[in-house]
């Protein structure tokens, strides 16, 4: 049997830090929030093995942040790290996330949160199948 389980959580990052996406060095940072930024997680299971799959409203992560959420769900779930996927929408209206230099200034209380936060929905759906 497989089943399958979903969850988000928001990731919005507070107003006013540096957004990606509007060109090298321009210093463009947000002003407001039109639409929530959202961690979308799915989780899997079929014949006894877990897969987990989440989708984040930003331009991208570092190795570093993927290699985090993927650590923390393993100790917490016994989830392979090679079964967990972190994937990014590429959104260039969202705050830069470290990988990118002179695309806006990368937040570090963001940063630090975000493998949390993302962590955070894959447990949810984890809970919901």
């Amino acid at each position: 049997m497989t089943k399958a389980g979903f969850s988000e959580v928001d990731i919005t990052p507070r107003v006013g830090v540096g957004l990606s996406g509007f060109g090298p060095f321009l210093n463009r940072y947000s002003i407001g929030v039109r639409d929530p930024l959202k961690a979308r997680a799915a989780a899997f299971e079929h014949d006894g093995t877990q897969a987990l799959i989440v989708s984040c409203d930003l331009i991208g992560v570092t190795s570093e942040i993927a290699l985090e959420v993927k650590r923390t769900l393993e100790e917490k779930t016994g989830i392979p790290a090679g079964n967990i996927m972190v994937h990014c929408t590429h959104t260039h209206s969202g705050p830069n996330t470290g990988a990118y230099i002179g695309w806006g200034n990368a937040d570090e209380p963001y940063i630090s949160i975000l493998p949390g936060k993302i962590a955070k929905a894959c447990m949810g759906a984890l809970e919901r199948y």
